[in-house]
C-alpha cells in the first residue's frame, strides 16, 4: 500500500467510527447543547402556562390574605364556571312508574369514630352474625325509586 491509500484508509476508518457512535455517546458529547435546549423549552412552556392562567394565579395570591378569603374564592369560582340557572323538577311526573324495592338486612361498615348501637349488635347476634368493632346491623327496609 502506498502512503496515499493508507491516509485514505485511515480517514475512512475514522468516518466509519463516527457513524457507529451510539446515541448515549452522542448525548455525552453534546450534553451542554441538550441542557440549554431543554431549559429553553421548559422556559417557554412555563411562560405560556403563566400567561394562560394569569387570572387564576392572581386570585390564588389574593386569597392568601386572611381578609375576604371566602369572597375572593367565590368571585374566582364564579368567573371560571358559569352559574346554571336551570330549574329542576321537584315532583315526579305521573307517567313515570314508581317502584318499591325491598332491601334485605345487612352489615354496614361505619365511618371512623362511629360505634354501633347496642340494640343493633344484639339483633345481629341473634341472627347469627358476628360484627367487627366498626360494623353495625341494618334492618330490612323498603325504598321507593322512580
Amino acid at each position: 500500500m502506498d502512503i496515499q491509500s493508507r491516509a485514505n484508509h485511515t480517514i475512512d476508518g475514522k468516518i466509519n467510527e463516527n457513524k457507529k457512535k451510539s446515541f448515549i455517546e452522542k448525548a455525552k458529547e453534546h450534553k451542554k447543547e441538550i441542557a440549554i435546549g431543554a431549559v429553553a423549552i421548559l422556559s417557554v412552556v412555563a411562560v405560556v402556562l403563566v400567561v394562560k392562567n394569569k387570572a387564576t394565579i392572581k386570585a390564588a395570591f389574593k386569597s392568601m390574605n386572611n381578609e375576604g378569603v371566602l369572597v375572593n374564592s367565590l368571585e374566582t369560582r364564579n368567573s371560571v364556571a358559569p352559574i346554571i340557572s336551570e330549574v329542576t323538577p321537584t315532583s315526579i311526573p305521573s307517567n313515570v312508574p314508581i317502584v318499591e324495592i325491598n332491601v334485605r338486612g345487612h352489615i354496614r361498615n361505619l365511618p371512623e369514630g362511629w360505634n354501633p348501637s347496642a340494640s343493633n349488635k344484639e339483633i345481629a347476634r341473634t341472627l347469627g352474625y358476628c360484627l367487627d368493632e366498626h360494623q353495625t346491623w341494618i334492618n330490612p327496609y323498603t325504598k321507593t325509586a322512580a
